[in-house]
Formats: C-alpha cells, sequence, structure tokens
C-alpha cells in the first residue's frame, strides 16, 4: 500500500523547480502511507508531476519502486493498493513474450495495460487499487479506483491545475489552489457523519466514485465511466435449487483469503470475536501456512467489551492472540490525532479503536486481514431487521394507526419508557432506549421507504437546522432508477449501504486509521468475486427471524461451537457519552459561546445550545450529534488556517 499523489497545470507557468518543490510537498504530506521510499516524474515540456510515497509489501527490492514506466515507454504509473491476481495476468503476458524485472504486481499491471488496454486490464484484475496512468502518446491523465473503493483518490479542478493525491492533504500543499468550503457537504456531514462521494469538503475537489474512471486530457476535458457497478448486478428472482450456496461460498472464502495472505512480510488478522472477524480468522488459520497473529481492542466498559470472545475465539484456533485495552489517557491522546488522520471532518466514532488497533498491529505485522463488508453484502445491520419486521406496519398501515403509535409513544413521560428499557433489556442504558423509542415514533409516521431509511441512518432529521443557510439541502442517496430497478426495500437499503456507507464511512475510517501507522488492511469479503455472489444468495439465507448473516453463521460452526457463533452483534461503539460528559463537556460549552464559531458563519449556535441544553439536562440524548460538532471544529482549527 502506497500514497499517490500529482498535478498537472495547464498554463504552463510553473518552472521545474517548483513542480520539484510541491511534489516533494505532496509526497511528504503522504509519508505515513509510504514510509519506505518515495519519488516523483516530471513530463518534459509539460507541466506535469507524479508522485509516490512506497510501503512495500511484494517484492521488497528496489527495482519495484515508483513511479513506474512501461517497457514500451508509453505509460507511467502510480500505484496504491495490491493486485491479487498477478501471478496468473503474469504467467499470460509471459506468453506473449513479456519479460519482467520485478517480481511485484505494479509491473503485471502496466504491462497488461500495454498488451490489453486498459479497459480489458481493469476486468481481468483482483484486488483493491487506486492508481494513476499518464499515456504519453495520446497526452492524458487516467485515474482509477477499485470496484468497492476500498482505496481512496481525490482530484481537484478548475481553470488552470488538474491534481490528485491519496489523501486530500496532499492536495492542501498546493498553496495556490481554492479551498473554498462546499456548504453541502457540510449538512451532509451533519446527517451521515462523512461527506458521501463523490463529493468532498471542498467545491473543487471530488472523489472518484468506486468503480469508476475518470481521464482527463490537455484540452481540460474530463471523461468519467464506470467499469464495474454494484448497481448493475442483478439478483435472480429465484432461488437456484441446483447451487449448494453455503459451500460454494465456503469455498470462495477459501479462495480469496488465500490470495489476499501473499506478501513478503509478516500478516496478521483484526479479531473482534464476531462473526465476520471470527470467520476471516478461522479461514485464514485454515488455509496459511504459518501460526497466525490476532490482535484486538477491549474496553473497560464491559457493555461495549468483546475482547473476552476474541479470547476465546483465539483459545479455539491457537493464534497468537494480542489485546490492549482502552482507558480515559488513551481516548485523549487519539482525539488529538484525529484532524490529522482524517483530513476531511469524518465522527464515526469508532475511529477511535480503529486507531488504537491499527497502532498496536502494526509493530507486529505490516498486513493485517480485516472482516469489513459482511455486514452490507449478508444483512448484519439492525435495521435491516427493522426493516423486515416493522414494513408492513410502516408503509401499509392505515395513517390513523400510525398516528396513534406516534402519540403514545411522544406523549407517554419519557420516565416511563426509561424504565421499561431498565427491565426489558441490558443491552440499552435507561436514555438509549427511551431515545430509540422516539426515533422509531418518527419513523412510523413516514409512509415513504426512503424517508424511513434516512431517519435510520441520520444523526437527526433535519440536518439543515444546524447551519445558518436553511436551503443547503443534504445530497439525495436514493434515485428513481434505484427504485425501480430494487424493488425489494431491505436489498435497496443493502445497496446504498455498500454504494455509499461502505466506502465513504467503513472503508475511510479504516484506510485512515491504518495508514497513519504504515499498515496495509485487506478486506477478502469485498473481493468482487464475493460481492457478485453474494448478489445472488436468497434473503432468507442474509436475513430471517430478526437475525442476519445466517449463511456466514452455518460456515463459522465448520469451526467454531455454538456459542462463539450465536450471539448479540455489539458493533464497534464507544462509550461516547462517557466522552461527551466527562471529558468533552466544557470544551464544547465553551465552543457554544465562542467567537471563533460565530465568525465561521456555517452553523445555527442558538440550535446548538438548544440542544446542548436538553443533553445536559437528560431530556435527549444527543452524543451523536455533539461528537459531530466536536469533531468538525477540530477539523476546521486544524486546516482553516491552511493553503
Amino acid at each position: 500500500m502506497c500514497g499517490v499523489s500529482g498535478l498537472l497545470n495547464f498554463n504552463q507557468k510553473l518552472i521545474k523547480n517548483d513542480l520539484i518543490s510541491y511534489a516533494n510537498e505532496m509526497n511528504d504530506s503522504l509519508r505515513m502511507r509510504g514510509p519506505d521510499f518515495s519519488d516523483f516524474w516530471l513530463e518534459k515540456n509539460i507541466n506535469l508531476v507524479l508522485c509516490h510515497t512506497r510501503l512495500s509489501i511484494i517484492d521488497l527490492d528496489k527495482r519495484a519502486n515508483q513511479p513506474m514506466i512501461s517497457k514500451n515507454n508509453r505509460f507511467v504509473i502510480v500505484l496504491n493498493g495490491e493486485i491479487y491476481n498477478f501471478l496468473s495476468i503474469k504467467k499470460d503476458l509471459t506468453k506473449l513474450g513479456v519479460n519482467f524485472r520485478t517480481q511485484g504486481d505494479t509491473e503485471v499491471l502496466l504491462e497488461a495495460i500495454s498488451h490489453y488496454g486498459i479497459e480489458k486490464s481493469l476486468k481481468l484484475i483482483e484486488g483493491m487499487f487506486a492508481f494513476v496512468l499518464w499515456d504519453k502518446y495520446e497526452k492524458k491523465l487516467i485515474l482509477v479506483r477499485d470496484r468497492l473503493g476500498i482505496k481512496p483518490l481525490y482530484y481537484y479542478f478548475d481553470k488552470v491545475t488538474f491534481a490528485f493525491a491519496s489523501e486530500i492533504k496532499a492536495i492542501r500543499r498546493l498553496d495556490w489552489l481554492d479551498f473554498s468550503l462546499d456548504k453541502k457537504s457540510i449538512t451532509s456531514y451533519v446527517r451521515l457523519n462523512y461527506i458521501p462521494a463523490p463529493n468532498s469538503i471542498y467545491k473543487n475537489i471530488r472523489k472518484v466514485l468506486p468503480g469508476e474512471m475518470v481521464t482527463v486530457n490537455l484540452e481540460k476535458h474530463i471523461k468519467k465511466k464506470r467499469f464495474w457497478s454494484f448497481q448493475k448486478l442483478r439478483s435472480f428472482d429465484k432461488e437456484d435449487v441446483k447451487i449448494d450456496y453455503e459451500n460454494k461460498l465456503h469455498d470462495l472464502l477459501r479462495k480469496k483469503v488465500k490470495s489476499h495472505l501473499i506478501a513478503d512480510v509478516p500478516v496478521g488478522v483484526f479479531l473482534s470475536g464476531g462473526v465476520d472477524s471470527s470467520l476471516i480468522t478461522s479461514i485464514t488459520s485454515e488455509v496459511s501456512e504459518k501460526k497466525i497473529n490476532t490482535f484486538t481492542i477491549g474496553f473497560e466498559n464491559s457493555s461495549f467489551d468483546e475482547a473476552k470472545y476474541a479470547r476465546e475465539v483465539s483459545r479455539h484456533l491457537g493464534t497468537n492472540h494480542n489485546e490492549v485495552y482502552f482507558n480515559n489517557n488513551i481516548f485523549l491522546d487519539l482525539i488529538e490525532k484525529i484532524s490529522d488522520v482524517y483530513d476531511e471532518p469524518f465522527a464515526d466514532s469508532s475511529q477511535l479503536p480503529t486507531l488504537l488497533l491499527s497502532q498496536i498491529t502494526q509493530k507486529k505485522v505490516k498486513v493485517a486481514i480485516s472482516g469489513d463488508g459482511a455486514d452490507e453484502l449478508f444483512g448484519g445491520y439492525y435495521r435491516y431487521f427493522i426493516a423486515n419486521r416493522f414494513n408492513k406496519l410502516i408503509i401499509d398501515s392505515p395513517v390513523f394507526f400510525k398516528n396513534l403509535i406516534y402519540v403514545i409513544i411522544t406523549k407517554t413521560p419519557k420516565w416511563v419508557w426509561e424504565n421499561i428499557g431498565v427491565i426489558l433489556s441490558k443491552k440499552y442504558g435507561k436514555r438509549q432506549f427511551a431515545d430509540k423509542l422516539l426515533k422509531l415514533s418518527n419513523v412510523i409516521k413516514d409512509s415513504d421507504e426512503n424517508v424511513f431509511y434516512f431517519r435510520l441512518i441520520s444523526n437527526i432529521n433535519n440536518p439543515e437546522d444546524c447551519v445558518l443557510n436553511k436551503n443547503e439541502r443534504s445530497f439525495i442517496i436514493f434515485d428513481s432508477i434505484i427504485e425501480r430497478e430494487f424493488p425489494n426495500f431491505i436489498e435497496r437499503m443493502q445497496l446504498i449501504d455498500t454504494l455509499k456507507y461502505l466506502p465513504d464511512d467503513i472503508l475511510t475510517k479504516v484506510d485512515r486509521a491504518s495508514m497513519h501507522y504504515s499498515l496495509e488492511v485487506r478486506v477478502p469479503f469485498l473481493d468482487h468475486e464475493i460481492v457478485e455472489f453474494s448478489k445472488n444468495i436468497p434473503l432468507r439465507m442474509k436475513i430471517q427471524n430478526g437475525k442476519g448473516k445466517i449463511i456466514l453463521k452455518k460456515i463459522l460452526r465448520n469451526y467454531l461451537p455454538d456459542k462463539l457463533v450465536e450471539r448479540e452483534k455489539m458493533g464497534f461503539g464507544i462509550p461516547l457519552n462517557f466522552l461527551i460528559e466527562k471529558k468533552l463537556s466544557n470544551y464544547i460549552e465553551s465552543l457554544l459561546y465562542s467567537k471563533e464559531i460565530q465568525n465561521q458563519e456555517i452553523f445555527d449556535i442558538n440550535f446548538y445550545k438548544t440542544k446542548w441544553n436538553e443533553h445536559k439536562t437528560k431530556k435527549r440524548d444527543w452524543k451523536f450529534l455533539f461528537w459531530n460538532f466536536f469533531v468538525f471544529q477540530k477539523w476546521f482549527s486544524r486546516w482553516n488556517s491552511v493553503g
């Protein structure tokens, strides 16, 4: 894994020394992504520079360094990621007479493009990747991002400059560019805790979409094309009785996990003790020739702690287990890193344990295998169960009945729901149970499935209330095409989660946290063959009787006893209420009454003051809203004075 960056200046006013200076600046900003080597390549007579920082994983020889030029001298490439099937492609190219000077995947990709063309090559390659290719003959830059958006790629475009990078911080080093904020992106961030692609926090910076190829030429023409789309994968209308879905998926997982273990450096596995990571760990232990290292984060608060389950899984499988526990001092140390690690506002609070997990893992291995992606593909999120259970009630019930339920929930004193919550479940704290009911009451009023989904995933129902410009609506996630092609509501939720939440939240969180510590994280569940097969697995094998990932649990029973397979999903959360109320309360309150916030002219501070009062007096639980607010302010303080 590595960092890529570069720029193309259209007006040809930059001299060579300027380009060299900016190349060094961009490489320096991405040093953590590639600490082993950095270099750049300049195109003669054109203000173009391609930059690369290398994290050496496969073929540690210096001949595999980048930027790399094709044998026919037509193409120059900078690649971030891994091509898992490069050896089979290399074998085919060797039959065509290609001689290779390296043992790595970058040269194989480069020569495949030279011989097959880029579009055929993209169909052939399996992996996680973001690369930029300069075509010397046609004088054009080509930006490519992998099918599921595992690896990031941003670009800046105006009348003078086209720049690109693995992270925005590298583009920020180009100090003459316009970094005006995109106010609509801020509204989306308040709703979702992240900014959905293709947008970013800046008006002139965009994200390359998963499975997209972006081409720009010297005439400033930009062309975008999708070479793969999850949305276009069609599910079979009927279950195929000839297919043994469980065994086929099991075989696919074995095959893909084995390919993800290819490396010339030590490899470990993230193990939380949940279904996804336990299955990946089990299969890794089965197919690996070496005893594997597993890594776990624990919490002193037992309601968030899964470490004991991970320990049991490790003991059962015989892994070398490593764990570390969160404490208050670690929380505060990591909070100070957030705005450096995440260079646009990003407020998924599980970023904190992910940072700590990456930190401890990097001390022993250079590559980690993760179970990310299974929730989206195989129905693991709680919102799918809600939709499955309450869809008929919410969508088809008479309006008067839904209004009656709404009145009952909202008019009943909150302390009643709090006490019922204590009796019914140990899972929810008093305030959390009551607030979930209040959120459900808003959902029940909706007769539109799209609004229902939006409310389920939102920090707040109307994020426009949070900003001064009430006309800044957040981006629309659903569209008529998706509704028409995916009439099943649960499958539509899974689709949107895979298109948006997975790349823009989950994978962004893991990429930035891991690369901050120069750790490569691989995700076998997101191999495109597994993703494509998952689309055809019947829904009943994913979600049934209020439980998800049914088919994965069946496979996992081949390795682990039932007590480690069937247990409540916990997620990767943190005790955020404690953090907000005990550690950040004074800071947040001072922000709400500061001139700095008023001078931003972004947020409606009176709105936040009202919500803060509700939170402090325990009328409502707004911890996610204020974590979101806190993270934005830390980001703004760090980056507003830069560039």
